[in-house]
């Protein structure tokens, strides 16, 4: 089982690899134009145009601009768990309020000290404590008042040192706390700790301009992601029980009606099912026909619309897999030995013919993420499954490929842990052996 975990983690790291690959070099053998917005091709000169593409790197040969991308992607940040934010009371004297508890009681004055920091220009001397004493004030635990020999500068960069941690922080005026962005510290264990590590795939330029395409994707994403899932629970919930029935009643009126059903919702359009749910939703029952964030009702249509493909689906195959597993000899012989017919359903044939429809549970799980294209474009979800579209359309290449990988890794990711999944729940499933092996 390892081996097989290692061996499919690794094929599916190549192919998303070669999946966001081909996708970027596609994507550069677009016209330059599509680099800028829309202002800046009404604004810039040719040559201001052809100058910010070359700092940007999008005149190198395609393959070394594949490099400088994957360069790029992981980006890394110091998360602050050790200071807090400092505080100008005057000009000789400074409060810092630290993270944890207890810290501000062990510093000495000679463990503080301000120095200008990387990058600052001016020469500004070294700024030390004369006195450290803790805060009285109960609306200001774990904070720290010092005094030091000489004024400190506003608008300057500091570099601040208590004990092995250091920070930087700049000042605007008298009091007014600002944050303390932490450095680095003399414990490397506790620095990676604290380290904030996310895939950077660069800003929007023509969707969202000047907007990073990772907080754009993660702000659609739960939209999509809890109308999507409640829309699986739905589909889970009344299509298994549906199809378990008319395997039930085979050739009786119910099964007839659940195929019915099933050929119904394959046959018709979605947009024209879409449509319909809508026209009685809205009439009948009253349920707002546009999606808003403020109004928890208007999602019921959409899940509704989602969820109709899904529980054809589960019934579709539910009762295929049943009528399957009934005909089969083991079934015969629990029925010779006693057992009644609804002890053969739940003890025997659910168990199986459930396994086929588990596999793929995982990868459906994931996909709610990416939402729906049709039925978020009729309500007016702002989710991320209308957001490939409109990337594609107004040529938002950061955003393109960064939705792109999302989709590869959640399919891949999906398909692995439908297999995990069968060996859960079926012991006999061997991933590695011959003749059992996927």
């Amino acid at each position: 089982m390892f081996k097989y975990t290692i061996k499919r983690l690794l094929q599916s790291l190549v192919t998303v690899l070669l999946v966001v690959s081909t996708v970027f070099l596609l994507l550069r053998l677009l016209p330059t134009d599509y680099f800028f917005t829309e202002e800046q091709l009404i604004k810039l000169t040719k040559e201001q145009q052809e100058d910010l593409l070359r700092q940007n790197g999008y005149l190198d040969p395609p393959f070394v601009q594949l490099g400088h991308f994957y360069q790029n992607l992981i980006k890394t940040e110091h998360k602050p768990h050790y200071f807090a934010n400092v505080n100008l009371v005057d000009e000789q004297t400074f409060e810092i309020s630290f993270q944890s508890s207890g810290t501000a009681a062990g510093l000495k004055p000679e463990d503080i000290r301000f120095e200008r920091a990387e990058g600052v220009t001016e020469q500004y001397p070294v700024v030390n404590a004369t006195a450290v004493a803790v805060s009285g004030d109960p609306e200001k635990p774990n904070t720290l008042v010092i005094t030091t020999d000489q004024p400190v500068q506003k608008k300057v960069g500091y570099l601040l040192t208590c004990g092995s941690h250091t920070g930087t922080f700049t000042v605007r005026k008298e009091g007014k706390e600002v944050e303390v962005k932490d450095e680095l510290t003399n414990d490397n264990w506790d620095y990676v700790t604290h380290m904030r590590v996310w895939l950077n795939f660069g800003n929007s330029h023509r969707v969202q301009t000047g907007l990073p395409v990772v907080e754009i994707i993660s702000s659609k994403m739960v939209i999509s992601l809890q109308i999507g899932l409640a829309a699986l629970i739905i589909a889970l919930l009344v299509g298994v029980p549906l199809g378990i029935m008319q395997a039930r009643y085979k050739d009786g009126i119910f099964d007839a009606i659940g195929q019915g059903f099933t050929i119904f919702v394959n046959a018709v359009p979605h947009l024209v099912t879409y449509f319909l749910i809508m026209i009685i939703g809205s009439r009948l029952v009253g349920l707002p026909i546009q999606y808003t964030t403020t109004d928890p009702k208007s999602a019921i249509l959409p899940m509704i619309c989602l969820a109709m493909s899904s529980i054809a689906s589960y019934m579709l195959w539910m009762r295929r897999y049943m009528v399957d597993e009934l005909n089969k000899d083991y079934i015969r012989l629990a029925k010779l030995k006693g057992m009644s017919t609804t002890q053969v359903m739940f003890r025997h044939v659910m168990k199986n013919a459930f396994l086929p429809l588990a596999q793929y549970l995982p990868y459906s799980v994931l996909l709610t993420v990416g939402g729906s294209i049709l039925v978020e474009k009729v309500f007016g979800v702002p989710g991320l499954g209308n957001l490939l579209p409109d990337a594609i359309a107004k040529y938002d290449t950061n955003l393109v490929i960064a939705i792109v990988s999302l989709y590869a890794a959640l399919g891949i990711l999906g398909l692995f842990l439908g297999d995990v999944l069968m060996i859960i729940l079926d012991p006999r499933i061997r991933l590695t052996e011959k003749g059992g092996s996927r």
